[in-house]
């Protein structure tokens, strides 16, 4: 039984063995005419057998309707030389696309763009002689479209991986993305995963002679530009082998929303006595914000707080447009980490515009407050007071630490620590007074607070605490 088992199972190998030759066979046969031509499958090896000189072998193929190139491997293996030709119609009167031949044993490759849809027919022959020869036809499967009006949509922040599958053809990928509503820079990275430089060029429009901008990676790097973008745009890629060669590629779109308008027409509100947090994302950048003054007051002050590490300016404008910059109030710089204070004299019931820049991802906080509020709770700080005795008078040094100009100090003086006080000086611009109207003997009492004149009318801040000085 079991040697039964063995012959039957010997007998069926041969079987599959005997089919197998035939159908080769069968996919090795050829017509003898265009008319005649045999069908050839993709990826398909097709071997041929020419016993006498110029004989001709017929084929043909079919594309899909895919996008795509074609590999067509056509090779000598014996014999003298053999030829291949393969024509877009069945007659040899329609333009080639492969017209060559081997006379060497070996292979050669021709990478070829054909048509959708479309069939070509291939003509071998063999020269002076039989022999042998073989080709097989592949398809380069293309991942992206190649025409700018057909590019594939992008989501933005999501990366796509792709490829140049093939050199010299000119072959490239498309892409296309749409900017959102908002006031944003968009990021665009290129990186070259592959090991031929790639290119890219970002068109304002869907054909090559819109405005472009271009970037590249080398290999095993990646090139990045920012740039602000138009709102609600459709903007077109095309990506290539810098060399026009095959390589491989990953590329991003991102948003970068700009929190803070750039332009006097986009300017931020500043409110009285409200802080604003703000940055600045790219080097490029600028932050407006913009401040009406009140219809009785011409003094205000403008905080600012620098929380990087360089340095930023800021400038004031009294016009709403860039060409106004010399009727600007000042410009300021605030070196890093750092907060200022700076006093302004404007005109009543106006609005003035703030311009900020400075380095990418500089964070900063801005306020502006009117003279009333801007010194309602504040006091001068550091505030000493020392007795002196001198050869024709006494005196006494008050010293503090100075904010600014434009606001000024009111200085009172009593003999009692409680009651009693009364104004004795007004001083602006400065950071100590010397009293000459003391006596030897007597215990003095200071204190002093911020003012603030502001259209006529005088506006105060908190008192420091009380000091007292007496002079032996």
């Amino acid at each position: 039984m079991e040697k039964m088992f063995k012959k039957t199972k010997s007998l069926l190998l041969a079987f599959v063995a005997v089919l197998t030759i035939g159908l080769c066979s069968m996919t090795a046969k050829a017509g003898n005419s265009f008319t005649t031509a045999e069908q050839v499958a993709m990826g398909q090896t097709i071997t041929m057998d020419f016993q006498t000189d110029n004989v001709e072998h017929y084929y043909k193929f079919t594309t899909d309707g895919a996008l795509g190139y074609y590999s067509i491997n056509f090779g000598k293996i014996s014999g003298n030389t053999k030829y291949i030709k393969i024509f877009e119609g069945p007659d040899e009167s329609y333009s080639k696309v492969v017209d060559d031949y081997r006379g060497s044993n070996g292979n050669e490759t021709y990478v070829k763009a054909l048509k959708a849809n479309h069939t070509y027919y291939i003509k071998c022959t063999s020269y002076n002689g039989g022999g042998q020869s073989r080709f097989t036809i592949t398809k380069i499967n293309d991942d992206y479209a190649n025409t700018l009006p057909q590019g594939t949509r992008l989501t933005l922040g999501s990366t796509i991986t792709g490829s140049i599958e093939v050199s010299d053809k000119g072959e490239c990928d498309t892409f296309m993305f749409t900017t959102t509503g908002n006031h944003s820079f968009y990021e665009i990275d290129l990186s070259c995963t592959g090991n031929n430089t790639v290119n890219a060029y970002i068109y304002e429009g869907p054909d090559e002679s819109y405005n472009n901008s271009h970037m590249s990676a080398s290999s095993g790097n990646t090139g990045t530009v920012i740039k602000r973008l138009e709102k609600n745009k459709t903007y077109y890629v095309r990506i290539g082998g810098y060399w026009d060669d095959a390589t491989h590629y990953k590329f991003v779109v991102k948003e970068i929303r700009d929190d803070i308008g750039d332009d006097f027409p986009e300017a931020t509100k500043l409110k009285n006595k409200k802080t604003k947090t703000g940055k600045i994302q790219i080097e490029d950048d600028v932050d407006f914000f913009s401040f009406k003054t009140d219809k009785k007051k011409t003094a205000y002050q403008l905080y600012f707080k620098n929380k990087s590490r360089s340095g930023m300016y800021i400038t004031v404008y009294s016009n709403n447009d860039i060409a106004s910059a010399i009727n600007q109030v000042k410009n300021y710089y605030i070196s890093g980490a750092t907060a200022k204070t700076f006093w302004l004299k404007l005109k009543k019931n106006r609005t003035y515009y703030v311009k900020v820049r400075g380095n990418d991802n500089c964070s900063y906080n801005i306020r502006f407050k009117d003279s009333r509020t801007a010194i309602k709770t504040a006091y001068p700080s550091s505030f000493k007071i020392r007795g002196y005795r001198g050869w024709s008078y006494n005196y006494t040094y008050l010293s503090w630490n100075h904010k600014g100009a434009y606001t000024g100090y009111e200085i009172h003086r009593s003999t009692s620590p409680k009651s009693g006080f009364k104004k004795i000086k007004r001083v602006k611009d400065t950071s100590y007074y010397y009293d000459k109207s003391v006596k030897r003997g007597v215990t003095y009492y200071y204190k002093m607070r911020y003012y603030i004149k502001d259209n006529g009318k005088y506006y105060y801040g908190k008192w420091t605490k009380t000091k007292k000085v007496k002079i032996k």
